[in-house]
């Protein structure tokens, strides 16, 4: 276990909700649109798809305003597309799957980048990079950039955010001020079982803890590994070897299943928490829930998110894995028409601050204002923009703006976290899944079963056993050989 690491973080209060906008920009005769070109400017037009998180009814504004930077540093104007955050993964994946132009994608490890890889949805990008895209290899650490390559091909590079993650215990702010809640004594994640108990003694009608989402579940963030992609094979952060373990069969995994069936016993679950489809953010708002447990990058993108203030206690130290890195990328995809021109844009979101900070944060004095201190705020009286802001998802975020009730240097800090994070040793390695494709199939069949009520409490610890027979019958042992034997090859061409 690493050395534990204290630090509370606290983050303003931001408003969001989330919308769906489809396709906005110009409209224009056929012929311009199977050109590819922009209707009023005749400039090759790139257009960009990826996840928002807030309200951007503006975004036809912000799209301009890029594109009159873009038209004229690289001779091309953009067309974003911000999909619902909820609905991304699934829409990404119709877009990459049919006709329609679409020149960069937002992927990420967590949405499939390995599968869309290996059905050719995406382009490598290393020729246009090294001739069109310096700037953003200078720019991105050599280890992250790793992150995007597979068999020796880029297919996406990374945003520059906070890449180290936090296994971290987070809460409504006002219910730990309303209990006084001590958090320097939250120090291991037993210590999380008295405040639990509290909340459940003292705030009736409010659940202890919930699910983040259906998919990052309680116990998910004690499962403290680098994942090596997202098939099943595990590198412990601990110790120097190289040797893929099987996850469902360590200590653990064990010890995790044990803690979540006793705070299920307890009643600091609710009875449908392996099921409940409701968010962990969205609970803490309304004022159902105390709090959730998930891998974080600080406080302020979970409040932010949240649309209210959050307390956040990190468990263990950050680390840093090559699925950190890679869970925020761009890629091209494989129906831009002109690679070149997507990759000069996408530079500018890396280099250029107007770029970056309209992307980020909008047009200043109508979605910002700047203040004396430096930081930036909604206009006064405002309350709603019209464009949320949208950090993280794209380029480089630590030339955007920072928020009122945020450290000033926070992205001073970011970056040092960076630095600082226990890395895993297999930074850049990614596995290629096409050789036993199947056999993942029918695991993740059998982990769909299971893996929920495991992290949950909902199962009983005794049924473990059962579980782990029933993996290796689906194949869990080749796709572990398989992992072993392509983190071997790595290893060896370092």
């Amino acid at each position: 276990m690493f050395k534990q690491r204290r630090f509370v973080g606290f983050a303003l209060v931001v408003s969001l909700f989330g919308v769906l906008v489809t396709a906005c920009g110009n409209s224009g005769s056929e012929e311009e649109a199977l050109s590819g070109k922009d209707a009023e400017t005749g400039l090759y037009e790139v257009v960009m798809t990826y996840p928002a998180f807030g309200d951007v009814t503006d975004v036809k504004e912000v799209q301009d305003a890029i594109s009159e930077i873009t038209a004229e540093k690289v001779g091309a104007t953009v067309k974003l597309l911000p999909v619902n955050g909820s609905n991304y993964a699934n829409q990404m994946n119709l877009m990459l799957a049919g006709s329609d132009k679409l020149d960069l994608v937002y992927t990420s490890v967590w949405f499939g980048l390995e599968s869309q890889i290996s059905r050719g949805q995406l382009l490598p990008m290393d020729e246009q990079l090294n001739e069109f895209g310096q700037k953003i290899l200078e720019t991105i650490p050599g280890e992250a950039v790793e992150a995007g390559r597979m068999n020796g091909e880029t297919y996406g590079v990374p945003s520059i955010k906070a890449w180290a993650l936090s296994p971290s215990f987070v809460m409504s702010k006002e219910l730990v001020d309303k209990h006084d809640i001590d958090l320097a004594s939250i120090k291991t994640w037993s210590d999380i079982s008295g405040v639990l108990q509290r909340i459940k003694d003292e705030e009736p009608g409010v659940t202890p803890i919930v699910s983040y989402t259906s998919q990052e579940t309680p116990g998910q963030a004690m499962l403290n590994f680098d994942p090596l992609g997202t098939a099943p094979g595990v590198l412990d952060f601990n110790g120097t070897d190289y040797t893929v373990q099987n996850l469902f069969a360590t200590e653990r995994f064990s010890t995790m299943a044990d803690l979540m069936r006793e705070w299920y016993e307890k009643g600091y679950f609710s009875k449908d928490v392996a099921t409940s489809q409701e968010t962990g953010s969205n609970l803490i708002k309304a004022g159902k829930a105390f709090s959730y447990i998930r891998n974080i990058n600080e406080c302020y993108s979970e409040s932010l998110a949240a649309g209210t203030e959050l307390a956040c206690v990190p468990l263990e130290d950050s680390y840093m894995t090559r699925n950190s890195v890679a869970s925020n990328m761009m890629s091209l995809a494989r129906n831009s028409e002109q690679p070149d021109k997507a990759i000069q844009v996408l530079e500018l979101f890396y280099s250029d601050e107007a770029v970056i900070n309209l992307f980020t944060n909008g047009i200043e004095g109508k979605h910002y204002v700047k203040q004396s201190d430096g930081l930036i705020a909604k206009p006064d009286g405002v309350s709603s923009t019209g464009y949320d802001s949208n950090q993280y998802a794209v380029g480089n975020n630590f030339l955007s703006y920072i928020w009122e009730g945020n450290d000033p240097d926070m992205w001073e800090v970011l970056k040092s976290e960076n630095e600082s994070a226990v890395k895993s040793r297999a930074m850049g390695f990614s596995f290629d899944i096409n050789p036993v494709k199947t056999q993942i199939t029918s695991v993740t069949n059998v982990q769909n079963q299971y893996d929920a009520g495991f992290q949950t409490g909902t199962f009983d610890p005794a049924e473990l056993p059962a579980y782990i027979e029933k993996l290796k019958s689906a194949g869990v042992d080749k796709i572990l050989a398989e992992k072993q034997n392509q983190l071997n090859q790595w290893l060896e061409n370092k």
